[in-house]
């Protein structure tokens, strides 16, 4: 199963003209499959996949891991350029979603596109509340049950319904998983339904024991010390050959996590890495 993930919106970028920009866009191509899995915040999936010589045009399926901003900003500009396509994602992206910040002030940070608006350009949503197999091998993970103490969304999140807010336990958090030969390929947009959860939750689902690699955001930027101590503690059980992390990991947290697992292990993404498996 050749596994290939390119990675065309993250925070960061080692080079010009290449363009950091807060969100996460992975190219997924397995088995002649080519899916783009979220579109990043805005228009750097455009220009950096120019100038990594991505043709979007080629793109069959989009998969969208949960309904923030930085994960569906670009999904209406890509339809409008490239015409409809499947759009897999869980059925709550679309809540009216806020954080709260610092001084009682509140941000829109939600879905950047309607369902009607999608289907209005001729994609079709398709509703993936739980474990499915979207090809052969590749899965979609569905909402991921929150079974680990320590771990958490990951911030002060809140969605709003009926002109009243309620806290967002953000149960749209999915995974793509991929069934390698060598072990399971994890690709996560943040891991809001936590790191530790999904991993155990993808291998009970799919009945295998090894972890090739994990890769995504993890929204460890705002984990407290002990959160961190926990989901390095439970990693090191893993024999996973590849943790590779960036977006919402935060600096500290991949430090770390590259101190205590290693540089074998441990790897940071930017704009344009690839990985081949």
């Amino acid at each position: 199963m050749n596994t290939v993930i390119k990675v065309l919106v993250e925070n960061t970028t080692p080079r010009s003209p290449l363009l950091g920009e807060y969100g996460f866009s992975a190219q997924v191509l397995v088995d002649g499959h080519n899916i783009l899995f979220d579109t990043g915040s805005h228009a750097a999936l455009f220009s950096n996949s120019r100038a990594l010589g991505v043709d979007l045009s080629q793109v069959q399926d989009l998969f969208i891991s949960h309904g923030h901003y930085d994960h569906t900003g670009a999904v209406l500009p890509f339809l409008q350029q490239y015409g409809g396509r499947n759009i897999y994602a869980h059925s709550g992206i679309f809540a009216h979603r806020l954080v709260n910040l610092p001084g009682g002030k509140q941000v829109d940070i939600g879905c950047r596109f309607t369902r009607d608006e999608a289907i209005k350009m001729g994609a079709q949503v398709i509703p993936i509340d739980s474990f499915s197999e979207i090809y052969s091998g590749i899965y979609l993970t569905g909402e991921i049950p929150r079974l680990t103490e320590y771990e958490d969304v990951g911030g002060n999140f809140v969605y709003e319904k009926d002109g009243k807010l309620y806290q967002d336990s953000l149960p749209d958090d999915i995974a793509l998983v991929i069934d390698h030969p060598e072990g399971l390929i994890i690709l996560s947009g943040c891991s809001h339904s936590g790191m530790i959860n999904t991993l155990d939750y993808c291998l009970k689902q799919t009945g295998r024991t090894r972890v090739l690699a994990y890769m995504g955001g993890t929204h460890l930027m705002t984990a407290s010390p002990l959160r961190l101590e926990k989901t390095i503690e439970a990693l090191k059980i893993y024999e996973i050959q590849k943790i590779i992390v960036g977006h919402c990991t935060g600096f500290y947290a991949a430090a770390e996590l590259y101190n205590q697992l290693g540089g074998q292990r441990v790897f940071k993404m930017d704009v344009g890495s690839s990985f081949s498996f």
